[in-house]
């Protein structure tokens, strides 16, 4: 009789972790422009903070770029270059939001394309346990034509009893990110 139980217990307890599993995932979108040119060279901005923690911005932005180069595809412009190359145009890299179009910047960086993003939410939700969550929009915009050609959306929360923290969730979030990015515009000629 015990066998039976036990039996009957693991399709149960697989049930229920399957479905914390896509609880925790959260939604998600994302989108190509159909014919879209592929990435020859990628800027990453940093993303405008859109919450009240201090720099989730500039540390999505920075995990998107480490999930990129470990992707191959899609070649990234290093970050630091970015940021120089803004400071002596007298833009500031950490106020994202005031920062020229993404076409112009493109021009200014000498990329194909331009990745831009925010971070809409970045906290711990309340309750019985503290619940990490991290929302994240990015764009790409190719820099000849000035169109945007992809977009992500994600918002995910993590697990309090697995005890991820908020950049556990991040990180999951910039490599969804990136595999979905170098799946749709990454060049093969790039690795």
């Amino acid at each position: 009789m015990e066998t039976t139980a036990q039996h009957g217990a693991r399709p149960a307890l697989a049930l229920l972790a399957t479905l914390l599993l896509v609880s925790c995932a959260g939604p998600s979108q994302e989108w190509t422009r159909p014919g879209a040119a592929r990435i020859s060279k990628l800027a990453v901005l940093p993303f405008e903070n859109q919450t009240s923690a201090v720099r989730p911005g500039a540390s999505v932005s920075e995990l998107l770029v480490s999930e990129l180069l470990a992707s191959g595809p899609v070649a990234v412009m290093n970050p630091s270059e970015v940021a120089d190359l803004l400071r002596r145009e007298n833009l500031d890299p950490a106020d994202a939001g005031r920062l020229p179009s993404a076409q112009r910047m493109g021009r200014l960086l000498q990329v194909s394309h331009v990745l831009q993003g925010a971070v809409t939410e970045y906290r711990y939700r309340p309750g019985l346990s503290e619940t990490p969550v991290v929302g994240v929009t990015a764009r790409v915009v190719d820099v000849a034509t000035g169109d945007l050609v992809w977009t992500a959306s994600y918002a995910r929360s993590g697990s309090s009893w697995r005890q991820e923290g908020l950049s556990s969730v991040a990180q999951s979030i910039a490599r969804d990110m990136a595999t979905h990015l170098s799946g749709a515009l990454g060049d093969a000629r790039a690795r």
